[in-house]
């Protein structure tokens, strides 16, 4: 009887000791957009990738939030990394709790792996396009040490190739259902000839390639000269510059605008078009009004779970030279709920069953 009580003991440990490995002591978020607790990021980087997400939660409520730890081990994982980047996800609550549509990128420098975690509003086929935003955008840099390059470049492209934008009725839009699903228009056209072609150039159906065919032949249309009415010249790019003033000039340098001139050689009349870039960490400069504005910021005092820091923000204007700083207060660290579930530090309570992908270097 004591031997089958001594196996029974046995038992019984071995059957929770999966469930006590899967306790984890995951950190606080500090920020909605960049945690940076391995410290690799650097603060220009840090910047510009804040830029970046801060503009997919304010134009499209999209919450996308970046991770570096030094191990997983210093937070108690000792499972897999999925299993241990899917429970952070959960555990923070990223994305909206309706939609499901937040993302976590997390890397690990010790571990020397990373995971993109996709909420559950994710189809499975975007599994796929996060394991090439990973092997194309984060790991050539990741096996260079260029941490920050990489987490700069990758999360730029999560945000083109796997966001979603939604409309009030918290469904996926048909512009964003269009965006995302760029790969299937060139099948269909070898496959549908010129219907199909037509259907995707028009953005009817799943096409991202049409949308973008469409955009371009909307920027390429013939202008018509507002003085004799005819057809005005596209100027190339190194024709255009010595009608644009040098700010603009400076802003095209900067790739935070991008312009087009448009020429009537019959009365010499011009058009100047602008196009701003897409995701670019510039800003518009108070003092001479173009895209040319540049900000640094330097943390003082950290923020702790007790008191608020204090941060210096340098801003300088690479066009008129103008500049000036500010002090900002850093939020005070919000401690998370110590039970499962929930959000924390300002997330909105989405869940992931572990949609996505992971890659190692």
């Amino acid at each position: 009887m004591k031997f089958f009580n001594k196996l029974t003991f046995v038992f019984f440990v071995a059957l929770m000791l999966p469930l006590s490995a899967q306790a984890q002591n995951y950190p606080n978020p500090q920020s909605l957009y960049v945690n940076d607790f391995a410290n690799i990021i650097g603060a220009q980087s840090e910047e510009r990738i804040e830029v970046m997400l801060r503009a997919a939660k304010k134009d499209r409520d999209l919450e996308i939030t970046v991770v570096t730890i030094d191990r997983q081990s210093d937070y108690g994982g000792t499972g897999s990394f999925k299993t241990f980047a899917v429970g952070l996800f959960n555990k923070w609550g990223i994305g909206n709790a309706l939609r499901n549509d937040g993302i976590l990128i997390l890397v690990s420098k010790g571990d020397r792996k990373m995971r993109i975690v996709l909420g559950d509003g994710y189809p499975a086929r975007y599994d796929d396009r996060a394991k090439t935003v990973i092997d194309s955008y984060f790991l050539p840099y990741f096996k260079q040490d260029r941490y920050a390059s990489g987490i700069e470049s990758g999360t730029k492209e999560t945000l083109k190739r796997l966001a979603l934008d939604y409309g009030p009725d918290n469904r996926a839009t048909l512009k964003s259902r269009i965006k995302n699903e760029g790969s299937h228009v060139v099948e269909n056209a070898r496959s549908g000839g010129l219907w199909a072609w037509m259907l995707g150039l028009f953005g009817i159906g799943s096409t991202g390639y049409g949308v973008k065919l469409w955009r371009r032949w909307l920027r390429l249309k013939p202008r018509t000269c507002s003085i004799c009415g005819r057809k005005m010249r596209r100027l190339a790019e190194f024709e255009d510059d010595s009608y644009l003033a040098q700010g603009q000039q400076v802003e095209e340098a900067l790739k935070s605008v991008d312009y087009d001139v448009w020429y009537c050689p019959y009365d010499d009349h011009t058009k100047i078009e602008g196009y701003k870039g897409w995701f670019s960490s510039y800003s518009a400069c108070p003092k001479c009004n173009h895209i040319t504005m540049y900000s640094t910021r330097t943390v003082l005092t950290s923020a702790t779970t007790s008191r608020s820091g204090k941060a210096r923000v340098d801003y300088n204007c690479k066009n008129c030279k103008h500049e000036y700083d500010e002090m900002v207060t850093i939020p005070r660290i919000t401690k998370s709920s110590s039970s499962s579930g929930g959000s924390g530090g300002g997330f909105s309570g989405g869940s992931s069953s572990g949609g996505g992908a992971g890659g190692s270097w």
